[in-house]
């Protein structure tokens, strides 16, 4: 079954054409690449909404946001556990190198999503 014939004014059949600089039209594909949506798509959305559409999370990056909630819960447990007043001496040496480990794993997820957005 095919898909229904639009009407007469709902079709997408003017063209208007309009200059743009190299970096302008960069600037306008990177837009459009992070947005997951045409050229065409992004100038309408901007000139009739006034803002762009919102912005595709790649699946990766959903993966390292995950990993950073995993390592914020660690943290927090770590926490509770450490002012629930049941921690032994030797427990704070321990709990003080699993929220090292802990940090240098945070922010190895946080750099890769940064250098991901550059």
């Amino acid at each position: 079954m095919s898909r229904p014939r639009k009407d007469k004014e709902h079709k997408l059949s003017k063209v208007i054409v309009f200059r743009l600089t190299e970096a302008e039209l960069q600037k306008l594909e990177g837009y459009s690449e992070t947005c997951g949506k045409a050229i065409g798509v992004m100038v309408r959305d901007k000139l009739f909404t006034g803002s762009f559409p919102r912005q595709v999370m790649p699946k990766s990056d959903h993966q390292l946001y995950a990993e950073l909630n995993r390592i914020g819960n660690n943290i927090n447990q770590l926490a509770r556990r450490a002012n629930s007043g049941f921690m032994y001496k030797g427990h704070t040496q321990l709990l003080l190198d699993l929220l090292n480990k802990l940090l240098v794993q945070q922010q190895l997820v946080v750099n890769h999503l940064l250098d991901g957005r550059r």
